[in-house]
């Protein structure tokens, strides 16, 4: 069983690509720049 690496309430989060509405890859801390960000993941069974 591999061990996670878990963060810590305060702890930088490491940072990750995802895509926009467009398809295009965006970088997360593009976004925490502003301020706190909350990434939600849903599943779609459709």
């Amino acid at each position: 069983m591999a061990k996670a690496n878990k963060l810590a309430p305060g702890d930088v989060a490491p940072d990750g690509v995802c895509l926009n509405v467009d398809g295009l890859p965006v970088e997360l801390s593009t976004f925490w720049e502003k301020g706190p960000l909350l990434l939600t993941f849903l599943r779609h069974f459709g």
